[in-house]
């Protein structure tokens, strides 16, 4: 993962939802290329947001429901009804909301909606294949990845 999207995880409700923010600020250096006067997110890097917090909220209610004897690595693999309602832009905060819809031992699949002042920027069905520990063995990032998901979440069980 080259992009860490989610800045705070302002609540973690596994089985059920989660709520996190980002917020865009003009020394990003995406604003520079996107677009030279009108600087707004890609839609890809809202997506990808929406997908970072969906998998926090997958990965803890897999816990949940089926233990941490292994550890489990949601990997995002269809985007559905993606949609973008209006720009969001640099200084804008966004407040990401994920709903849990179903997991199982190998999927999972959440409902996103992003705001900006409480007006829907964007909403999008996401779902997963759940990756198991041995499938990610070589996978140099996952150790950088779960320390920054750790740093910027509440302090709950599993």
């Amino acid at each position: 993962m080259r992009f860490f999207l989610i800045d705070r995880i302002r609540e973690m409700v596994p089985g059920d939802r989660a709520i996190g923010v980002k917020c865009w600020s003009m020394d990003n250096e995406i604003f520079q290329d996107h677009f030279p006067g009108l600087p707004t997110t890609p839609g890809v890097l809202l997506t990808e947001s929406m997908a970072q917090l969906s998998g926090v909220l997958i990965k803890k209610s897999y816990y949940k429901e089926y233990g941490t004897a292994t550890k489990v690595y949601p990997v995002l693999s269809i985007i559905q009804k993606a949609k973008f309602r209006s720009f969001v832009r640099p200084g804008d905060q966004c407040v990401i909301k994920a709903q849990l819809i179903s997991i199982d031992r190998g999927r999972g699949n959440t409902k996103v909606e992003t705001f900006v002042e409480d007006e829907l920027v964007c909403e999008a069905t996401l779902s997963f294949i759940i990756g198991m520990e041995m499938d990610m063995e070589n996978n140099p990032q996952i150790d950088k990845i779960e320390t920054y998901f750790d740093s910027i979440s509440p302090k709950i069980g599993a």
